[in-house]
C-alpha cells in the first residue's frame, strides 16, 4: 500500500470535520474520492499532506508517516491543492524552474507537459486564464514524477481537451505505478479514470469499478440516478448532500453485487442512513 490513511478523524472548533475515514491506495491504483461540496474531501487530503493536524488515527505513504516526517513524505508526494496560490508575477518558464530546483530535478518534464497542455510559459500569471493557471499547478505538482499523487478537483477550470490530457497524464504515471487519489465531486470525471470509488466524510464504504466496458457504463449510470433531482432544477451536481443519500438509496447493495458479480468488492453498508 503506498497512500494509506488510518481512522483519520478531524474535528475543528465549530464541530464540523471529517470523522473514522480509512482509504488505500495501491501501487499503479486510480482511486477518486467522490462528494458534495463541503463533505470533507479537502479536509482529507490536507490532513494527509500533514497541513493539518488530525484529532485522531494515522496517515501515511510507502510507510512514511506524514505528520511526523512531513518532510521526508513530500519527496514522494505530488500534491494539487484545490485552491492553488501561485505568485502572480512570475510566469510559468520561473516557477517550472523554482520547483524543479528545489527537488533537484531538470525542467525537461515540465516544459514537455508545457507543450501538450498548449501552456503560454513567458506570460506571468496573473496574465493568464483560470485554466492556464491550472494548467500550471498541474503540473508543478508531477514535475518530480512522484511516486504517489493527491489531486484535489484536479480538472477544475480546464476545458474538455485538456481535460483529456490530463486523464492521459494520470493514466501514464498509474501504468509507472503510482499511487493516486483525487477528489470529486464531479462522477463522469472519476469514470473516466479510478479504478474504485470512495465517499468522502463517511469513508468506510468501497465499490471497485467493472473493467467491462458495458458493465462499467451500467455502473456509472446508475450512480448517476441520485444527480437527477438536481440535475432538473439546473442545481449542478453535488450541490445538495441529499443528492449524495438519494444516489446510495438507489444504488442498492443487492445492485452493486448483482453487477459486479463479486461481494467480496463491497465494503460496509451501502443502505442511506
Amino acid at each position: 500500500i503506498m497512500i494509506e490513511i488510518k481512522n483519520l478523524t478531524m474535528r475543528y472548533k465549530n464541530g464540523k470535520g471529517v470523522g473514522d475515514i480509512n482509504i488505500s491506495v495501491d501501487n499503479g491504483e486510480v482511486k477518486g474520492l467522490l462528494g458534495p461540496n463541503g463533505a470533507g474531501k479537502s479536509t482529507t487530503m490536507r490532513s494527509l499532506m500533514g497541513f493539518l493536524m488530525p484529532s485522531e488515527g494515522s496517515l501515511s505513504v510507502e510507510g512514511i508517516d506524514t505528520i511526523e516526517n512531513p518532510v521526508e513524505a513530500k519527496k514522494i508526494i505530488g500534491y494539487l491543492p484545490g485552491d492553488p496560490q501561485l505568485p502572480q508575477n512570475l510566469n510559468p518558464k520561473s516557477l517550472f524552474k523554482l520547483g524543479a530546483d528545489m527537488r533537484g530535478q531538470s525542467t525537461d518534464y515540465a516544459m514537455e507537459l508545457a507543450e501538450k497542455f498548449e501552456l503560454e510559459v513567458d506570460q506571468t500569471l496573473k496574465e493568464l486564464s483560470k485554466g492556464n493557471r491550472q494548467k500550471v499547478a498541474l503540473i508543478l505538482a508531477v514535475l518530480h514524477k512522484p511516486k504517489a499523487l493527491i489531486l484535489d478537483e484536479p480538472t477544475s477550470g480546464l476545458d474538455p481537451f485538456h481535460q483529456r490530457t490530463f486523464f492521459e497524464i494520470v493514466k501514464e504515471f498509474s501504468n509507472n505505478g503510482a499511487a493516486i487519489l483525487l477528489s470529486s465531486h464531479i462522477i463522469s470525471e472519476v469514470e473516466k479514470v479510478a479504478e474504485s470509488v470512495q465517499e468522502a466524510k463517511s469513508i468506510t464504504e468501497q465499490i471497485t469499478i467493472p473493467n467491462n466496458d458495458q458493465d462499467k457504463k451500467s455502473f456509472f449510470n446508475k450512480l448517476r440516478i441520485g444527480l437527477e433531482s438536481d440535475a432538473t432544477q439546473n442545481k449542478g451536481p453535488w450541490t445538495q448532500k441529499s443528492t449524495w443519500q438519494a444516489m446510495k438509496k438507489n444504488l442498492s447493495r443487492f445492485q452493486v453485487r448483482k453487477l459486479l458479480g463479486n461481494p467480496n468488492s463491497i465494503k460496509g453498508d451501502l443502505s442511506p442512513r
